[in-house]
């Protein structure tokens, strides 16, 4: 039997109940490790240093202790010192598994992300220091299926796993063309893929408190489920912990427990 369910859980620990969890717009009261309880899920993606070096810390990272794994954000803009920071505390958290670089080469019609310009070189020293003092860590970048999946060639020697997210989703999407793409960057990039998967509907959202459609999360979670269990995949990412106890999400987090519940209790793995 799989020690690890490869199911993770995105978000923030919170310094003090309610608080307030980047992209959310009102303060939450759950914290990363209760999400992670909630969906029994194994691994969580720390955020929190993203937006704040300072925060790698013992102080948050210890509600983490029981995490299988967890990778953790760099700091935008400051790339080289987040990552040997989360070498560093690696030693001291031996289930830090690695770092995850967001919206990886992120650039649009009319804005540029603070990775934009990144060339593999420069991505190669991201990951060198991430491995300054713990070998085994692995480099997560976050990609989307609108990216052009080419563009990602000449770095594919300087990551380890491709976190892939779907930012306007659609049903149409998912059933038609959703497997042919993860076989697609396979092929490519020869890398385990972590999937993601959108609480909230960033992409469609009109509102503050637009959760994705339950019909369309039920599709996503049939292929995302799909292609876990036959390896297409390997992992599978829920974003994010701080909409987990807002009232107008209520239906889909019950939703996705009740459906995980089943997922794992009727997969037989030798």
């Amino acid at each position: 039997m799989d020690k690890n369910n490869h199911l993770w859980v995105w978000g923030y620990v919170l310094d003090k109940i309610p608080g307030k969890a980047p992209f959310v717009n009102l303060p939450t009261f759950c914290s990363l490790e209760t999400a992670c309880s909630y969906l029994g899920a194994d691994n969580a993606v720390f955020m929190n240093s993203m937006d704040d070096l300072a925060l790698l810390n013992e102080e948050n990272l210890k509600y983490l202790a029981g995490m299988r794994k967890i990778v953790c954000a760099l700091r935008h803009g400051n790339y080289i010192e987040s990552a040997k920071a989360v070498s560093r505390f690696s030693r001291t958290f031996p289930n830090i598994h690695g770092a995850i670089l967001d919206d990886f080469l992120d650039r649009g019609h009319t804005y540029k992300g603070p990775s934009a310009d990144m060339t593999p070189a420069q991505l190669k020293e991201v990951r060198n220091a991430l491995r300054s003092e713990n070998p085994e860590l692995e480099l997560y970048v976050v990609r989307y299926t609108w990216q052009n999946p080419e563009e990602l060639l000449p770095y594919k020697d300087f990551f380890d796993v491709l976190n892939l997210w779907v930012w306007t989703s659609t049903k149409e999407y998912w059933d038609a063309r959703y497997y042919h793409d993860i076989i697609r960057y396979r092929q490519l990039y020869e890398k385990p893929i972590m999937q993601g998967m959108f609480l909230h509907h960033y992409g469609f959202a009109k509102d503050h408190s637009a959760p994705m459609a339950l019909k369309l999360m039920k599709t996503q979670s049939k292929r995302i489920g799909d292609e876990l269990r036959i390896g297409n995949i390997q992992d599978w990412c829920i974003l994010q912990s701080g909409w987990f106890s807002r009232e107008t999400h209520r239906r889909q987090v019950e939703w996705f427990r009740d459906y995980l519940k089943w997922f794992y209790g009727t997969w037989s793995r030798r």
